[in-house]
């Protein structure tokens, strides 16, 4: 009997140790988070980074190549809404030299909703109006061109997204119509 119980203490010693949590060292800590953090930086420099910054003829020739093309006109005050939606014109007839008008999609964002020609251009145009994230929603995979109203001028480039940032004087010129051509 003395022999079972000492038996018992010993099996409920041993379940005591497994019960007690490990306590991890400092750097063991440290290499848990420092290891995903390092895996992290390294897929967004080899992977991520690369395709943010992109020549324009990488652009230009997905752009130029795809089914269909969105092209959208943002602006966020009425009073710059006019060179915005000309630049998004030039660049829409730009494009309507080299393929069907059928496949271009037009977009005009203000600051709370977009209106668009059901269908994309070329069909008899009949315009509704939808929720921002909707029309982003639409042309989705689409390869785009985005004309954004703003003081500074700034240009993104992506293999299949184009953000071109401008003031009025750049809206007014809009060089990216001639760049496509």
């Amino acid at each position: 009997m003395a022999k079972a119980k000492a038996e018992k203490e010993k099996g409920a010693e041993v379940k005591k140790e497994k019960k007690e949590p490990k306590r991890r060292s400092a750097a063991g800590s440290a290499l848990m988070v420092a290891v995903p953090l390092l895996l992290a930086a390294a897929i967004f420099l080899l992977v991520v980074l690369p395709m943010l910054s992109v020549p324009f003829s990488t652009f230009k020739a997905n752009f130029g190549s795809a089914s269909r093309i969105a092209v959208f006109a943002v602006y966020t005050d009425q009073s710059n809404a006019g060179a915005v939606i000309s630049c998004a014109t030039q660049a829409v007839q730009v494009a309507a030299h080299t393929r069907n008008a059928t496949t271009i999609d037009f977009y005009v964002f203000n600051a709370t909703s977009c209106t668009y020609p059901v269908g994309g251009l070329g069909h008899t145009v009949t315009l509704a109006t939808n929720t921002i994230r909707n029309c982003l929603s639409m042309a989705g995979s689409e390869t785009s061109l985005f004309l954004n109203y703003s003081s500074y001028n700034h240009t993104t480039i992506t293999p299949y997204k184009l953000y071109v940032y401008g003031n009025a004087q750049y809206m007014s010129r809009c060089p990216i119509a001639v760049d496509l051509s």
